[in-house]
């Protein structure tokens, strides 16, 4: 209830502001959004917050939200608020914990995308000195030794979306994942490094996603799917009898 209030609160304190964003050339300031989190969580502590969606991935372009996660120690649970061209993605510190970790208590849709932190942009918007030590461990985790658990939880979540009536502008996270497992077999470890021709049917799919163009794409975002599916059942597999490692 007071969650409620509050967001609901915030939401009419900021819509004035909000309405005059029509166009956004370039992404919403630090200090802005840091003191939009600090308006709408005034009795917790904000440990860190950083960008994720596309801006995470350095594929934004004029169209893009400004998409950050924010991490609070003080606050139970998790929230998505979206705000304008700001979406807030809110975790209270023992949740996104268990998020990284692929904590299947935690919702699908937020463990889909936990490779979000191994960008190799930095992505980062604030950091509370206290919490650096946290905070690093979450960005250096070591996603390979959790690439099955991971790829369960995106597949199972696309599979569900890639089923909607139309096409949705998040699929193009398929032909992402899609070119990463190519550096995977490459290197042998999950780093956002999409290899081609993933990133350039990637950013294309992205551009065209609403129009006849982004349709055409349909067969590819499904085949890609499959292969990603094959490959989590293989490396599951291969996982099968090995401790879990924890952050």
């Amino acid at each position: 209830m007071w969650l409620g209030l509050m967001i609901q609160s915030m939401i009419l304190k900021w819509w004035k502001g909000l309405l005059m964003l029509q166009v956004k050339p370039n992404p919403l300031s630090k200090k802005s959004i840091l003191e939009t989190i600090r308006g709408i969580f005034p009795n917790t502590t904000v440990m860190f917050v950083y960008y994720c969606g596309s801006l995470a991935f350095g594929i934004n372009d004029e169209n893009s939200d400004d998409d950050v996660t924010v991490v609070l120690d003080g606050f139970k649970g998790n929230v998505h608020l979206s705000l304008g061209e700001l979406d807030i993605f809110a975790y209270g510190r023992d949740i996104y914990l268990k998020k990284q970790n692929l904590d299947p208590s935690v919702p699908l849709y937020d463990r889909a995308y936990v490779d979000e932190v191994l960008s190799e942009k930095d992505n980062l918007i604030y950091l509370d000195e206290h919490y650096r030590d946290e905070y690093e461990a979450y960005k250096n985790v070591d996603l390979t030794s959790k690439l099955g658990l991971f790829l369960e939880s995106f597949v199972e979540h696309y599979k569900m979306r890639i089923e909607y009536p139309e096409p949705q502008k998040s699929h193009y996270h398929i032909l992402r994942v899609r070119g990463i497992l190519d550096h995977v077999d490459e290197t042998g470890r999950y780093r956002h490094v999409v290899h081609e021709p993933w990133y350039t049917h990637m950013i294309e799919y992205k551009k065209n996603w609403n129009n006849s163009k982004g349709l055409e794409y349909m067969l590819l975002l499904r085949e890609a799917l499959a292969y990603i599916e094959n490959y989590k059942d293989k490396v599951m597999k291969d996982e099968l009898g090995k401790p879990t490692q924890s952050i």
